[in-house]
């Protein structure tokens, strides 16, 4: 059996179990945000790729707005776990919060800081949100965290998005695509 052969039957062996894994996760309804096998094997597949167990990935990543988001503490918990990064809050309180973020080299090499705070809430139109109202300490923390993580070690996050920033993203309009034909005629469009 040539190599190539060897990848594509592990890839394809890969593929059922996470399959399997998605129809039981759906067919549990225990997770109202996975409504089928694919959608189970696609948190799965996401959570396989920052190093979570197929458990953990179903819990850390939802569904939101067409996007797959991840929730704060499994990006908190990957800054911490990957032995590369740390954070350290700095203040933390009903007007904002600020967290500096490490790299790891024997000795800890400050990378730099992330604040989040009320201000910035008001102009990003989310300050208003019952969220922010009931919960603005654990909400500005998800920000200036996944802020930082982005800024100073994403490879950690591997870029996803938090949850909570993409459920203040409002939904995209779906937008029709206009084609031209070879005589310059636009059609599909109004």
């Amino acid at each position: 059996m040539e190599k190539q052969e060897i990848v594509v039957l592990k890839a394809t062996e890969v593929l059922g179990e996470l399959m399997e894994y998605g129809k039981m996760f759906a067919e549990s309804k225990v997770f109202p945000d996975v409504a089928s096998a694919a959608q189970g094997a696609i948190k799965i597949l996401a959570g396989r790729e920052v190093g979570l167990s197929p458990m953990q990935a179903i819990n850390s990543f939802y569904f939101v707005n067409g996007k797959l988001g991840m929730m704060t503490q499994a990006m908190a918990a990957l800054i911490k776990k990957s032995g590369k990064y740390d954070y350290q809050i700095l203040s933390q309180n009903t007007e904002g919060c600020t967290i500096a973020f490490f790299k790891i080299n024997g000795e800890k090499e400050k990378l730099g800081e992330s604040t989040f705070d009320k201000k910035m809430a008001a102009g990003a139109g989310i300050i208003n949100k019952d969220v922010w109202k009931n919960y603005p300490i654990n909400m500005y923390f998800n920000r200036a965290l996944a802020n930082g993580a982005r800024w100073y070690c994403p490879d950690a996050i591997s870029g996803f998005y938090t949850v909570e920033e993409l459920q203040d993203l409002e939904p995209t309009a779906k937008k029709e695509t206009i084609e031209i034909t070879a005589e310059g005629q636009v059609e599909g469009g109004k």
